[in-house]
């Protein structure tokens, strides 16, 4: 909330404070020597990769060697252009920038960033740990099991909520639970075959097509909502105390569709796992292989223990009570 909270008061910022943010941006070109506007004179350019390999001595210089992370290039054309050079981030958490700048027709330097406040060192050090741009394995990794137990917990959580009440709702004859079921299936099912959905989108679409980011995100959208529709339509058990068979059927579609992203990606750019693991070695590629099979062998069992679980309890609550009524009723008799 505090690393993006110029996005959340953007209708603020853009209204009410633009002009105080203005201002700021002229004091702040002043006192750091960079051109605020552009001079409407056509300019120059000097070698940037001289000034990239300026910019890393100086960070070795202050004993920080590395490599550049971002390269931004103001007023392109303009007399008043300059070239900022920020240090890549990845050797440690806090997310540091020490950008130098450099006049973009002759390549010196204007300007360095000044040395960091304990405020800004805790703010960097925040945002470096929500964007994640260090190369700490160890510590990455514990970021996936963390996001892994927090999906579980909100999983179970659902499955909870929904168990508790279904049993009462079909002694009442009401069809909340059944939308409320509808939600949990597409929150938890739904998700995953959202997200495995855009990855098969993706080998799907020419590399090329134009716009493309945006017919992924439309087949994130798509596959989400018609998980609802699936998982609505197939709720009619849930009125009755039974299982919803969304469940289990979208475990199979997690499986399906993750299966199809290896294949597809196998199919589309020659990168299959023998290659990519044992032959030439790319973890990035092999890594997302690995982790689509590993989906879909947990989808399938879940998919397998639910189809268990359904032929174990496929009796409606009320012919339950009633049968246990009559059971009582002959005990009493006799």
């Amino acid at each position: 909330m505090v690393i993006f909270a110029s996005f959340y008061f953007l209708p603020v910022t853009s209204t009410l404070l633009d002009p105080l943010h203005k201002q700021h941006e002229i004091h702040e070109a002043a006192a750091t020597g960079l051109p605020h506007e552009a001079a409407g004179v056509p300019g120059t350019m000097s070698s940037v990769d001289a000034m990239v390999e300026e910019a890393k001595r100086r960070w070795a210089a202050r004993d920080m060697a590395g490599e550049v992370g971002f390269l931004v290039m103001h007023h392109v054309g303009d007399a008043n252009s300059y070239v900022s050079i920020y240090r890549a981030g990845s050797d440690r958490v806090a997310l540091v920038g020490e950008g130098i700048h450099f006049k973009t027709s002759t390549g010196e330097v204007l300007s360095e960033d000044p040395p960091r406040t304990p405020v800004s060192e805790v703010n960097e050090f925040l945002t470096g740990l929500h964007l994640q741009h260090f190369e700490h394995w160890f510590l990455r990794w514990l970021y996936v099991l963390g996001g892994l137990l927090g999906a579980v917990c909100i999983a179970t959580g659902f499955i909870f909520f929904v168990e508790k009440r279904k049993s009462q709702h079909a002694k009442s004859g009401s069809n909340g639970s059944r939308v409320v079921d509808s939600l949990a299936v597409t929150t938890v099912t739904g998700m995953v075959m959202a997200a495995v959905g855009m990855l098969v989108i993706n080998r799907i679409l020419p590399a090329d097509l134009l716009g493309k980011a945006d017919w992924e995100k439309a087949a994130f959208w798509t596959v989400w909502g018609l998980s609802f529709v699936h998982a609505y339509v197939r709720s009619a058990p849930v009125a009755h105390g039974l299982f919803n068979p969304a469940w289990r059927e979208q475990c199979w579609g997690v499986v399906a569709l993750s299966i199809s992203a290896v294949l597809l990606n196998w199919a589309t750019t020659g990168d299959h796992l023998i290659k990519t693991v044992f032959t030439d070695t790319y973890w990035p590629v092999a890594g997302v292989d690995l982790s689509l099979m590993a989906c879909a062998v947990m989808s399938g069992w879940a998919a397998l223990k639910l189809a268990r679980r359904e032929r174990g309890a496929d009796v409606p609550v009320g012919k339950t009570e009633k049968q246990s009524g009559s059971d009582t009723g002959e005990v009493a008799h006799a």
